[in-house]
């Protein structure tokens, strides 16, 4: 699986940090680490809930390989907290966004473009320019009817010449089979994303990976309060951070 790579790529960096400080909001979860970087990845909302979690020690202190190992488990909250953990050593030195992913793509109208997680902003512009847009969300209750069952995406997205998948599909481990179905261009989107080379190098061209479109925490503090008070992506991205992004041809 992707995300067993990623965290073994990361082992050797992520052994030598400390986990500074965590903190699990109603959106996201941040980690700050030892080394002052900081990375957001999404908290997800399938259902699950726990009236709280009792850790063996406080996650201030611990190992940062050790949260990060909770990306390669079942549990939505250790999973998020692992990407987060992960995404804090990514992103300390990526470059920021210079393009749109939609840009990038060269979506026009004589594309089908699917996207998977209802990005409702970027759909509208998607829609605009694409001649068919389908959209794949698992949770459909707080969305439109226009809206497809994630699982509609076995037979719809081969069909698709280009596709946005967000990065919390790192999270729920669906991020494999969905790059298999791919048959165009791919852009993998949002805060959550990892932004790790290797899945844009010539070896994975297979998957179709075109571009890594996530955020850098230029603020970690400031963000760090930000989602320990419920804050979402509009908030930090006006106080903190900023949008970052890893493209094929510029590696």
């Amino acid at each position: 699986m992707i995300v067993h790579e990623l965290v073994a790529s990361l082992e050797a960096q992520l052994g030598k940090l400390k986990v500074k400080k965590a903190v699990i909001g109603l959106r996201y979860a941040c980690v700050i680490l030892s080394d002052d970087s900081c990375g957001l990845a999404a908290v997800l909302d399938e259902g699950y809930r726990c009236s709280g979690y009792n850790w063996s020690a406080p996650l201030a202190g611990s190992s940062a390989l050790e949260l990060a190992r909770g990306l390669l488990t079942a549990d939505p909250i250790l999973s998020s907290l692992g990407l987060a953990t992960v995404n804090a050593l990514l992103s300390r030195n990526a470059p920021l966004q210079e393009i749109e992913p939609i840009e990038l793509l060269g979506i026009n109208k004589d594309d089908v473009v699917g996207m998977v997680g209802n990005i409702a902003p970027l759909a509208r512009h998607i829609a605009e320019q694409a001649k068919e847009l389908l959209i794949f969300e698992r949770n459909l209750a707080k969305h439109v009817r226009d809206v497809l069952p994630d699982w509609a995406a076995e037979w719809e997205l081969p069909r698709c010449s280009a596709v946005f998948i967000t990065g919390t599909t790192f999270i729920n481990k669906t991020i494999d089979h969905l790059l298999e179905l791919c048959k165009g261009r791919v852009v993998i989107i949002g805060p959550s994303t990892p932004l790790w080379p290797k899945l844009l190098l010539p070896s994975r061209r297979s998957r179709g990976v075109d571009g890594l479109f996530g955020v850098k925490v230029c603020e970690p503090e400031r963000v760090f309060q930000i989602i320990s008070e419920g804050g979402g992506t509009r908030s930090f991205l006006s106080n903190g951070a900023t949008k970052a992004a890893l493209v094929y041809d510029n590696l």
